[in-house]
């Protein structure tokens, strides 16, 4: 089965959408909606995510988007909304860095184990 996942991120006063088509059951990355880029890529000189709306995932996705930094570690993992289930939530307060080689990854799942 596959999870449809995204996240909308807020990045120098401009939001980029980011999604995937998860594959249930493996860590997948998520990718810039419109260039299909990485996080990575899309900020390759370094930025500030300020604020963040999301994630939502189709199915489930217990340890939620996680954002891992050049070495794989995770620098900061956003929280995720069953939609189905729950209403979309407002803007919330992240403040993290990005920069080259950062990933923005979700391991979902069609049930809760």
């Amino acid at each position: 089965m596959a999870s449809e996942t995204s996240i909308e991120l807020h990045v120098n006063g401009q939001p980029f959408i980011f999604n995937v088509d998860a594959t249930d059951g493996s860590s997948t990355e998520l990718t810039n909606l419109v260039s299909g880029r990485s996080i990575g890529d899309t900020f390759s000189s370094g930025a500030v995510i300020s604020h963040a709306r999301g994630a939502y995932c189709e199915n489930w996705a217990i340890s939620g988007v996680r954002l891992l930094n050049e070495q794989g570690n995770v620098a900061y993992q956003f929280p995720v909304t069953q939609l189905e289930k729950q209403n979309a939530g407002g803007l919330y307060a992240v403040g993290v860095n990005v920069a080259l080689n950062y990933q923005l990854v979700v391991t979902t799942s069609a049930t809760v184990a």
